[in-house]
């Protein structure tokens, strides 16, 4: 029996420049990975480096001319169309992937998205969903009736679980704490595929690695990485993103 393949979403925080988006693609696939993820738009925690914006999109045209899907977070609708328009034109508008960021927890805005993907995109383009930041069962399966709500198709959607803000006992020092059970519960309940997050959940490149092995125990349907060509200079999360002799080690786990 052949088994299902793996969803591997590999790439920097953000993207910080034309040179760095192309390295990394260039670099994710000799590896063959069909997926690279670089926020043009970064929510921060602290105001700072918050993205590129519409300025890189151009740079994600290109991407998708190597054949290589690029994934970004989007906060409003029309950032949805900005993408899309844009791509459109210079690109391939087959291969992105959208997704909503733990931060967005407006409803409304939620599905508005997911409508903007439906009505706007071809049916090839997906959007991801990442768990809210505390833990809740319920406000998670909450967030998938919205979307589903959208009218968007569930072959369409991705579950991302990337954590949960910590409290207690946190013996590693996570970034954000694990639920793996409820993970999977969500995916059994949604019916649908759900992917780790062991970048934002380690914080650290040694707590990626550690984060891996334990998921490894349980049945997600792949894996959203962080690297950087050099990760000491990146603009946002330095200390969690990998190199790409890091992600050839993860990949093996993954895998």
């Amino acid at each position: 029996m052949k088994t299902k393949q793996k969803i591997i979403i590999a790439g920097p925080c953000a993207a910080e420049s034309e040179e760095q988006v192309i390295n990394c693609a260039k670099e994710l696939k000799k590896r063959d990975i069909k997926i690279m993820r670089a926020s043009l738009w970064k929510p921060r925690t602290s105001p700072g480096f918050e993205g590129v914006g519409e300025k890189g999109i151009d740079w994600f045209a290109q991407v998708t001319k190597m054949g290589i899907t690029v994934a970004t977070e989007v906060l409003f609708p029309d950032q949805v169309t900005q993408v899309l328009k844009i791509i459109k034109k210079k690109g391939n508008p087959n291969k992105i992937l959208f997704w909503i960021g733990s931060r967005n927890q407006n409803h409304y805005l939620q599905r508005e998205i997911a409508r903007k993907i439906k009505d706007e995109a071809p049916k090839s383009v997906k959007l991801l969903i990442k768990n809210q930041p505390w833990r809740e069962e319920r406000h998670w399966l909450g967030i998938v009736d919205h979307i589903f709500s959208s009218g968007l198709a569930k072959e369409r959607i991705i579950l991302n679980h990337r954590g949960f803000s910590p409290k207690g006992e946190n013996p590693f020092g996570l970034r954000n704490l694990p639920d793996f059970e409820m993970a999977m519960k969500v995916k059994n309940l949604t019916g649908l595929p759900m992917i780790i997050d062991p970048s934002h959940i380690g914080g650290t490149v040694e707590n990626v690695f550690l984060i891996m092995e334990k998921a490894k125990q349980y049945n997600f349907d792949g894996a959203m990485i962080e690297v950087h060509p050099e990760p000491k200079i990146a603009k946002s999360d330095a200390k969690q993103q990998l190199t790409f002799k890091e992600l050839d080690k993860i990949l093996k786990i993954v895998k």
